[in-house]
């Protein structure tokens, strides 16, 4: 029963990754993170928890280099309100991640702590994405 669960969580991840991109080229990290999932030795709850941690790891280093490149295009203005949104979104990001930690620990099954690490990772894909997008848009 866990295997069959399990077998859906990748499944998941894979339709996220590989089909929740809003242009058709593959994000490298999500590349880098499908792989990782594909690989005979992390089809595991340690293995995929890990790939997905390791995303996140990722993911937030290209969050934090869309954030400067970003910030080095606002005026004053602009800078003051991005580095209040950024305060209000990591606050968001905390107190979301606090409550799904609460909800899928609390479940029965290992498979929801892939689910959890899957969670931490897209909220953090996503703000990266959203910066580069505004980025982007000045250029």
């Amino acid at each position: 029963m866990v295997v069959k669960y399990m077998v859906i969580i990748l499944l998941a991840f894979r339709v996220v990754y590989s089909y929740g991109q809003t242009d058709t080229k593959e994000h490298p990290i999500d590349r880098h993170l499908r792989e990782c999932l594909d690989s005979a030795e992390n089809q595991t709850t340690v293995g995929m928890s890990g790939c997905a941690v390791e995303a996140r790891q990722e993911w937030d280093r290209e969050l934090n280099k869309n954030y400067d490149l970003l910030m080095s295009q606002l005026s004053v203005d602009e800078k003051q309100k991005l580095k209040d949104a950024q305060r209000n979104w990591i606050l968001y990001r905390d107190k979301e991640i606090e409550f799904a930690r609460t909800m899928y620990f609390n479940l029965q099954g290992t498979m929801w702590r892939i689910v959890m690490a899957q969670r931490q990772t897209e909220l953090t894909r996503q703000r990266a994405l959203e910066l580069k997008e505004y980025y982007d848009n000045l250029h």
